[in-house]
Formats: structure tokens, sequence, C-alpha cells
């Protein structure tokens, strides 16, 4: 299995009402996200989630969650073509997130075809999001 690395910026995020009927104190919504990486990942990526907020005290979520697919375009480690990432991650309070984001079976195009495993996103301190991803290919 190889591993490998990059950072990402969020460029553009859209935001869009679901059909679900309003419920109190629980907010539900989708967002359009546009992703530029840099480093062992080269490219870009178009985002479609799905979330579910509750708000908490002082401006913060007792409980969030995401689901979410996004098609990167672009290289990784060298080899261009792209590949679906699912989402899925849920929050409780000030807990670290439980989250997962494994490639789509199947999706890899080009020199990516074939390719499978999981990703794992991290946020620094200072802002910085960085997507790692271990994986194979077929």
């Amino acid at each position: 299995m190889s591993h490998t690395s990059a950072t990402f910026v969020i460029d553009s995020q859209e935001p869009h009402a679901l059909a679900f009927a309003p419920e109190t104190g629980v907010d539900y919504g989708g967002l359009t996200l546009s992703k530029t990486f840099t480093g062992a990942i080269e490219g870009s990526s178009t985002v479609e989630m799905l979330y579910t907020r509750t708000p908490g005290e002082n401006g913060s979520y007792a409980g969030a969650g995401y689901v979410a697919l996004e098609r990167i375009s672009g290289s990784v480690d060298g080899r261009r073509g792209s590949f679906a990432l699912l989402h899925i991650s849920t929050v409780v309070e000030n807990e670290p997130p439980l989250s997962r984001y494994p490639i789509s079976p199947g999706s890899g195009t080009g020199d990516l075809a074939g390719m499978s495993g999981v990703g794992l996103i991290t946020i620094d301190d200072d802002g910085t999001h960085t997507l790692h991803l271990d994986y194979e290919l077929g």
C-alpha cells in the first residue's frame, strides 16, 4: 500500500437548501465545494455535501454530521487521472470527529484505474487542510 498526502484549499463554497421539512433546533443543508490540491496530489476537486447540524452553546454544535461525494482530478504521485472519494463524518460537541473517506471502488480513470484505498483529512491548528491517502493500484 502506498501512502501520499497533499495540502488543499477550499476555493469556493455554495450552500443550497434541502427539501426537508424544518425541524426545531436542527439545521439540514447542502454545500458544493471546489478545492485545489498541492503536493503529491496535484489537481482540483468538486465536492457535493449533505449535512446536519444541531446548535450547541456559544456558537458551537452539540452534534453534526455530513456525507459527501468528491471527484478529484489531476495526478497522484505523478499518475494522471481521477477518482471518487466518499466522505462520512460525525461530530459530538468537542470530541474528535469520527470520519471515514474510502475511495469509491472502480472510480479511478487514466493512470489511476483500479485505484483502491482510504483517505483521512486533517486540519492543523493554523487551519491547513491535508488529505492523506493510503492507496493501491490494481
